[in-house]
């Protein structure tokens, strides 16, 4: 059933343009926390197109600037809130999921993921594949902006991808990258295209949402008193709720298209297994795992893109070139792609009486 719903046909449009460096230098200026990352990067050769898979004008039409979800913790932290009478708009879209919500997760289940990535460690990592760097469990957003999760593996010639069953406890599939077929690495704010429906819609879902559950759903589990009956009722369909909702969040792309667009068999086609880049993003275990930066340090992909980098650059003889600026997911409608993430159908869960 999962597998079904994972490749939901869904009309895609629009064009694919390989975006100039002076989209790398500018996001560079208007983010200046990411300075000391760009130190350390790669330059590209002159001759070399960075090849950002972009729509027209699609750095410049979204944000310009997201805050990291670990960085604006703080500004929505309770203690704060409390002290200054603001409250943060439910839900928070900067942190996926919520406390109660992530524990239906199979990988939230204490000795789960450790005992699955160390499965497939013995059983697919051969001596052959290079020295073995690390292994996160991270969320994988496909060409379609389908959420997924995924083990990823990484030694020092490539990057093994793994899907796994959480609750038969077993490998289903996986597919190796290797580090000299990479062209680019790109590392920023996941964006839409300008004229993407996808944010407006993502905008619309939370606010039902929103409605339904401080409004209604509340209510009839609970009696509130008078007060939080008259706040909710100001607050009803407040047009915050419904305002357009970016991702606000960051990830990594892997890309080995060599500059080339994507051929149109390929964007068009929900079951090619031919798309050219893998893009990842922190796994929603990470803004609820208990414990310090080691412990969620598997479910972070900032820790994974810091030790790809450092294997690409430890490769005299790789061309790869890592650039820091918006990753543009290529999804203008995002229906299928909105009932599919916002049921996490690419996540192993409990679900009512049956877990899938």
């Amino acid at each position: 059933m999962s597998d079904l719903l994972d490749e939901d046909l869904e009309f895609r449009g629009g064009t694919l343009q390989l975006s100039t460096d002076t989209n790398v230098a500018e996001n560079s200026e208007s983010n200046p926390t990411n300075n000391t990352d760009n130190l350390g990067r790669r330059k590209p050769p002159s001759s070399v197109n960075p090849s950002v898979l972009s729509g027209a004008n699609s750095l410049t039409s979204s944000t310009s600037s997201f805050a990291d979800a670990r960085g604006s913790e703080d500004q929505l932290n309770p203690a704060t809130e409390e002290a200054t009478g603001i409250q943060a708009v439910f839900p928070r879209y900067d942190v996926p999921f919520d406390k109660e919500n992530i524990k239906d997760f199979f990988t939230y289940r204490k000795g789960v993921v450790d005992t699955a990535i160390q499965e497939c460690i013995t059983a697919l990592l051969f001596p052959e594949d290079g020295e073995y760097l690390g292994s996160w469990l991270l969320t994988e957003i496909t060409l379609w902006d389908n959420e997924k999760e995924r083990i990823v593996l990484l030694t020092s010639r490539l990057v093994m991808t793994i899907k796994y069953d959480f609750i038969a406890m077993k490998q289903l599939d996986f597919k190796k990258t290797y580090l000299d077929d990479l062209d680019t690495i790109v590392i920023g704010d996941l964006v839409y295209p300008p004229s993407s429906l996808v944010p407006r819609l993502n905008g619309i879902a939370s606010g039902v949402t929103t409605v339904v559950k401080d409004c209604v759903i509340d209510r009839l589990c609970r009696r509130p008193s008078h007060e939080e009956v008259e706040h909710q009722n100001s607050k009803l369909f407040d047009p915050k709720y419904f305002e357009p909702r970016e991702r606000h969040l960051r990830g990594v792309r892997l890309m080995w298209n060599k500059g080339e667009p994507i051929p149109l068999k390929t964007v068009w086609n929900p079951f090619s297994q031919d798309v050219p880049f893998l893009t990842f993003a922190s796994h929603p275990i990470f803004w609820h795992k208990e414990g310090g930066p080691e412990e969620k340090a598997t479910y972070d992909m900032e820790t994974f893109a810091i030790k790809l980098q450092r294997a690409i650059e430890n490769m005299t003889s790789s061309a790869c070139c890592i650039h820091h600026s918006p990753i543009v997911i290529q999804s203008y409608v995002g229906v299928t792609s909105l009932l599919h993430n916002k049921t996490s159908m690419g996540f192993f869960k409990v679900r009512g009486k049956f877990s899938f």
